[in-house]
């Protein structure tokens, strides 16, 4: 009905599940304590988690993937700038693998860069 991807629907609640929690335990720790040493623990702590396992799990998961399956047809039909990795990679990576060509995660690092200079001056 709003025309929003299925993937960006699950990605967004995924992402309230596990930072509401925090959130909401950071707020009542910030109010109850005399200090605020708890909330800041658990939002760095949180956000250790989140980026470590929210990154490095499903990262390590795709290299195993990857690494075990070897060349295999749908590797080479994955495409980046319209071109088949067949294309592009066949010949430097044989054995196929995890392979996250440069520049594909400039707007995300940029996003997460933004936000995070915004949280430290608000």
């Amino acid at each position: 009905a709003l025309g929003i991807s299925p993937a960006t629907t699950a990605i967004t609640l995924v992402a309230l599940g596990t930072s509401l929690p925090d959130t909401l335990a950071s707020r009542m720790a910030a109010q109850e304590d005399e200090n605020a040493d708890n909330a800041i623990g658990n939002i760095t702590g949180s956000n250790s988690v989140n980026v470590f396992l929210g990154l490095g799990l499903p990262w390590s998961l795709a290299a195993l993937h990857w690494n075990s399956a070897g060349i295999t047809e749908e590797w080479k039909d994955r495409r980046w700038q319209g071109q088949r990795y067949e294309d592009l990679y066949l010949a430097k990576y044989p054995g196929g693998g995890f392979i996250v060509p440069s520049g594909s995660l400039t707007v995300s690092v940029s996003v997460f860069a933004v936000c995070a200079t915004l949280c430290l001056i608000l």
